[in-house]
């Protein structure tokens, strides 16, 4: 295709194991991947026992960014990119473990803040926690910015040492940050972000192209010129109509939603979203996009049928 293809993948659930994920990896690999980027999940709360009976403690439901990042890694010789995630942590935690990421030769890492450092309590988040008000981050150009002093050898406490290397990328929201209170406020904050330092960009999920050209038309205007990914969700069931807009603060189109709404099967469902986001997909490319990021919530079949559609079928 001639044009960057990567994969975001989520590590599996506490107690889970690899096998769905590298059977995800494998599914998708004969379209040669550029690079996949592997989440991470700081937030969430679970019951615990205790002397005093169960009580509520914050607990990471999907730990393993990083041995997740290694095992694809060694097992598909394919470039991969831990996220770092700011919202809720503390810098030298994150610091130290850039650090890690740096003596593990991880060259290439994903910056987010969070949205657990913005939701209320009541949908689970962290507003006035940890990272706001102590030794945190407020916003995630502040993580660039750690980052960016680790490439230039200084670290904390003030000191002198070997410069890590890291390629730093980004997020952009083109409908906008639910927690921004305009899109005006929120493309500045991109802006912020890529002043800092940030070398790459990849957008949330999105269901039409002219958002996201005109994120990057904006951009461009500015004279910033970096590579900008759009973030691809084939969706294949009228019941991601619901979960999607409200897990991910994102709109979907009409002639989507009435596209799967009125399918009569699961076949039907399954070819509208095949058709809808392979067409996105080639409106993207066809407006300059310099290539796709699949969002595949550790499943591989949705992504390989749009690419089959996309590009033709490849492998077995």
């Amino acid at each position: 295709s001639g044009r960057c293809l990567s994969i975001e993948m989520v590590p599996p659930p506490r107690g889970g194991d690899l096998e769905s994920i590298m059977a995800a990896m494998e599914a998708i690999l004969p379209h040669d991947p550029s690079f996949v980027s592997v989440t991470d999940h700081p937030g969430g709360k679970a019951w615990a026992d205790s002397a005093d009976g169960p009580r509520r403690v914050a607990l990471r439901t999907k730990p393993g960014t990083l041995g997740t990042a290694v095992a694809l890694r060694d097992a598909f010789g394919i470039t991969t990119v831990p996220h770092i995630v700011g919202g809720m942590a503390d810098r030298l935690d994150v610091e130290d473990l850039l650090i890690d990421l740096h003596y593990a030769n991880f060259r290439d890492i994903f910056v987010v803040m969070g949205d657990d450092r913005y939701a209320p309590a009541s949908m689970g988040g962290n507003v006035g926690g940890r990272g706001a008000g102590t030794d945190g981050y407020e916003h995630a150009s502040d993580i660039v910015k750690h980052i960016a002093m680790l490439n230039r050898g200084k670290y904390t406490p003030p000191a002198e040492g070997k410069p890590t290397d890291f390629t730093i990328g980004v997020a952009a929201y083109p409908q906008k940050h639910f927690a921004a209170p305009n899109p005006d406020t929120d493309f500045r904050h991109l802006v912020e972000k890529i002043r800092a330092g940030a070398k790459f960009v990849i957008t949330q999920m999105v269901f039409e192209a002219e958002p996201y050209v005109d994120l990057v038309r904006r951009l461009r205007e500015l004279g910033l010129d970096l590579p900008v990914l759009p973030g691809i969700k084939p969706l294949f069931k009228a019941s991601s109509l619901d979960m999607i807009p409200r897990t991910f603060f994102v709109d979907i189109p009409q002639p989507l939603v009435k596209a799967l709404r009125e399918a009569r099967s699961p076949e039907e469902e399954k070819a509208a979203g095949i058709a809808w986001t392979t067409k996105l997909c080639g409106e993207l490319l066809d407006a300059g996009a310099p290539g796709l990021h699949f969002f595949t919530m550790g499943r591989g079949a949705g992504t390989r049928w749009v690419l089959d559609a996309l590009y033709g079928p490849k492998g077995t």
